[in-house]
């Protein structure tokens, strides 16, 4: 961003002129959330014009005009006032016309990833279109047999739910390097799965599951279970102590 895009960002009220525009948020909000045509071009000449943007398109839903008014008048001074939207809604609301293939959600879930070949390419087909919307995805895949069990169909033992998560980073990786845009995907993982070393450690390599957040799903037997192993570990201490 040069010094005239710096300079277009005026002062929207009296609280803004305490904490002023860093070079940083100027620069985020430019190349992530400023409208602008396939040339370049801006859409938005100035941050006020991204907010007048996105509260005329949420007041424009409204059906009567004296509702729209208000509304509007409402949405925009909750954003110049700090009522900051997601990120897919600052960048995609009223852009429909310049981007005509995106959305305005943050975050959505897969369906259940089942065990078999067909329905993981299956989700990985649909994460993918979902991801070039613009929209992050999560998914389960402890929901798959571990690794070095046999497939009785395929005469021949799994690779395990690790080895097809490569395959969600990659093709994340792919997508979001296309677009501009980080892809965002979130796996969550059963405890109880044989596999879960493999998936707590798989970070630990340089370069995998770079495009993931990585959850475990923990229950409430595990953490009593936890719980009663510390405590055990502590009063064989106490004890050895005395």
């Amino acid at each position: 961003m040069n010094s005239n895009d710096a300079n277009s960002l005026k002062t929207l009220s009296e609280s803004e002129k305490e904490v002023p525009f860093q070079s940083a948020s100027l620069d985020i909000w430019d190349q992530k959330y400023r409208l602008k045509q396939k040339d370049g071009t801006f859409i938005d000449n100035d941050i006020n014009d991204s907010y007048i943007r996105i509260a005329c398109t949420l007041a424009d839903l409204e059906q009567d005009k004296e509702k729209c008014d208000y509304w509007y008048g409402k949405f925009l001074w909750a954003i110049q006032n700090g009522a900051i939207p997601a990120g897919r809604i600052i960048s995609n609301v009223g852009a429909t016309q310049y981007k005509p293939h995106i959305s305005t959600i943050n975050c959505t879930a897969s369906g259940i990833v089942h065990d078999s070949m067909d329905d993981i390419l299956h989700k990985l087909h649909q994460a993918g279109l979902t991801l070039k919307a613009g929209c992050g995805i999560g998914y389960e895949f402890s929901t798959l047999r571990p690794h070095g069990d046999f497939v009785a169909g395929a005469g021949a033992y799994t690779s395990g739910p690790m080895s097809f998560m490569d395959i969600y980073d990659k093709m994340c990786f792919t997508i979001s390097s296309a677009g501009g845009r980080r892809g965002a995907q979130m796996a969550t993982f059963d405890i109880r799965h044989p596999d879960v070393l493999d998936f707590i450690r798989a970070k630990r390599e340089d370069g995998r599951l770079r495009q993931f957040n990585l959850c475990l799903l923990i229950s409430e037997k595990f953490m009593h279970a936890v719980e009663n192993y510390v405590n055990k570990r502590i009063n064989r201490k106490v004890k050895t102590d005395n």
